[in-house]
């Protein structure tokens, strides 16, 4: 937001609003679907979930350590030199899984132990994006279906966002909410999937897609009116472009039609946002600021007309080839830090109940050093957090960490498979979100392929994650 106009930064926010404009492409003509989901039925309510990326994959084995003696032993032997000392760490009290393994979380993340201990805030161990079921000997032998692209940055990241290991596409479970939600949104409609990093394919649909903010809120074009009148000569030129007509050319005519469309948003948005003050300071960090608007937004449902909200948000830089030690430790303080911030915020605000944050990452990096630093694996660890989880726990199956023959999972240099496919937690939370439970295998059609037991009378895994689901 601009509030101190020069013409120097009237041509700056002129350019980013157009940029802001463009990279939302429900300012834009529809887009052609390379995958078709059917309508999903979703009850209307008041929730917001919130996806926090960790952009280059987090080496989550020294983020969950297993702390039991000889749980703590496997897992120092394996991991060598980028072992934390046990001494180090931080016990989760009060759990054990059913091997019998307690767990400690690596020494930067107080805020994060807190939130466990809380019973806001569990685990989901050795998951991954997964086609199907897969054993080590179908992985040597290559029988076995993959995701596509396995082990590497951009198709990983896109599968997490997709829960389409299986294809390359561009639509993500949060689009399709939103194709459900906002199929006739007006011009001045804030849409309902809001980025904090940009352009991402999680949130894009068959015809909707997200709303760019930043960690300082929308961009736009604003003059106070203490400005001079020649900052108010420069703002109403601004308006005069925008309310030009050009129907004899089309391309012309889209582009202020995506622009105008922008400066409607960008005004709702900073009008119903500033409003709210937050009852917490937040840190300085890029993601603590991230989650201090996330936060803001959420609170200014009513004002947004939005009752139900997703929030994309990347940190980047958790690639770790080399120095391991030093820069997660950085890395993870910031993060813990700033997610327990949000959710004290929430917590104060009077919103713990509608809010469900979770991190992803690429995929877990290998148990073994390469000397310095670990290099990309498959299976690793994420965080839900909020109210209606049932804290405390560490879901799934956290695996053994020994290697070669002695681990069923490991298929080489330490990288595991993963036990748990992303679309079982997925599933969960658009479930909480209000998606019908019946529409749940057109949003992840993977899921037939991991039917549970059939005297269950379930067609796929559950998690017992969350609270009144």
């Amino acid at each position: 937001m601009l509030k101190n106009l020069t013409r120097r930064k009237f041509v700056q926010g002129s350019m980013a609003a157009s940029l802001a404009a463009a990279s939302a492409p429900s300012f834009s003509l529809p887009k052609v679907s390379t995958q078709s989901v059917p309508p999903l039925n979703i009850d209307k309510q008041k929730r917001a979930l919130v996806c926090i990326m960790l952009d280059g994959g987090n080496d989550s084995f020294n983020m969950l350590v297993p702390h039991s003696a000889k749980h703590y032993s496997e897992y120092a032997k394996t991991r060598a030199n980028l072992a934390l000392a046990k001494d180090s760490l931080l016990p989760l009290q009060g759990f054990a899984d059913k091997e019998g393994r307690e767990f400690a979380l690596h020494p930067s993340m107080p805020e994060v132990a807190e939130l466990f201990g809380q019973e806001k805030l569990s685990f989901v161990a050795n998951i991954a994006p997964l086609i199907e079921p897969v054993n080590k000997q179908a992985f040597l032998d290559r029988s076995a279906r993959v995701p596509l692209g396995l082990l590497s940055h951009a198709d990983q990241f896109k599968h997490w966002q997709t829960s389409r290991p299986d294809l390359r596409v561009q639509q993500g479970w949060f689009g399709y909410f939103a194709d459900a939600l906002q199929p006739d949104k007006k011009a001045d409609q804030i849409p309902m999937n809001i980025s904090l990093a940009g352009s991402n394919i999680m949130q894009n649909g068959r015809r909707s897609t997200h709303y760019s903010i930043t960690g300082s809120g929308s961009v736009g074009l604003v003059v106070n009116e203490e400005e001079s009148d020649l900052n108010r000569a420069i703002l109403r030129s601004f308006e005069t472009v925008l309310n030009t007509s050009y129907a004899g050319d089309p391309f012309k005519q889209s582009y202020l039609s995506i622009t105008r469309e922008a400066q409607l948003q960008h005004r709702k948005y900073r009008d119903a946002v500033e409003k709210i003050s937050l009852p917490i300071e937040f840190s300085d960090s890029d993601l603590s600021k991230q989650l201090a608007k996330v936060a803001q937004s959420i609170a200014a449902t009513e004002e947004l007309g939005l009752p139900q909200q997703t929030y994309f948000l990347r940190y980047i830089g958790w690639d770790h080839h080399d120095d391991l030690l030093n820069s997660q430790a950085r890395m993870l303080r910031v993060l813990s830090k700033a997610m327990g911030e949000f959710q004290q915020a929430i917590d104060l605000l009077g919103l713990s109940e509608n809010v469900l944050c979770f991190t992803g990452s690429d995929f877990g990096r290998t148990l073994t050093s390469n000397g310095n630093g670990s290099d990309h694996g498959w299976g690793g660890h994420c965080m839900v957090m909020g109210d209606a989880v049932k804290g405390g726990q560490v879901l799934g199956d956290y695996p053994a960490l020994s290697l070669g023959d002695k681990n069923p999972l490991d298929v080489g240099g330490g990288v595991l498979i993963p036990t748990l496919p992303t679309d079982v937690l997925f599933a969960q939370l658009s479930m909480w979100f209000g998606v019908q439970e019946s529409d749940i295998p057109k949003l992840f059609p993977n899921l037939k392929n991991f039917a549970a037991d059939s005297s269950s009378g379930e067609d796929w895994p559950r998690l017992d994650l969350l609270n009144n689901l």
